[in-house]
């Protein structure tokens, strides 16, 4: 079901952020809220890398948006702003806990209200063992502008890539 629900998001803004109907004067005013809406994506997820980094759960949190669903790697859906804090506070709990991503694409709608985020991701902790665990993975998230002009993420996703073959 997530897989489907990612894969419904991710064709509605490709969709949307692939209109190719549009005047000179209105591509012009489209191509500008793009690339100001990726500024500030990029922005945005540069700083919420910083706020992992610095294991501020509050802060972390705050790049939500209040409707926001989070969908954490063998993990419930959090569909509410409860559910996720839950999570990522025990998130921020793993002993050895390090998080570190980078967005490698983003691209925003023609309308510069809603866009997206992929990236990598660097996690490093100790297992219940107390050996150290390193995993590598990616991510995607959907924004959208909100009324005072901040962007906010909406749906987030992330998982592991498979360990690599020796």
């Amino acid at each position: 079901m997530r897989k489907v629900l990612v894969f419904v998001l991710a064709i509605g803004i490709f969709t949307a952020c692939t209109n190719n109907n549009q005047t000179a004067d209105h591509k012009d005013a489209s191509d500008s809220l793009k690339a100001s809406g990726i500024a500030a994506i990029l922005k945005a997820d540069s700083a919420w890398s910083k706020a992992s980094e610095a294991k501020s759960a509050t802060d972390w949190l705050s790049y939500y948006a209040d409707d926001a669903i989070m969908m954490p790697p063998n993990g419930n859906v959090c569909k509410d702003k409860a559910s996720r804090e839950k999570s990522i506070k025990d998130m921020f709990a793993t002993p050895g806990m390090s998080l570190a991503f980078q967005t490698t694409k983003a691209e925003v709608c023609n309308s510069g209200e809603m866009g997206y985020a992929v990236g990598v991701y660097q996690w490093h902790s100790k297992d219940p063992k107390g050996s150290d665990y390193h995993e590598i993975g990616k991510y995607c998230e959907t924004w959208r502008k909100q009324s005072d002009g901040s962007w906010k993420c909406v749906a987030d996703i992330w998982n592991a890539d498979l360990p690599a073959a020796k």
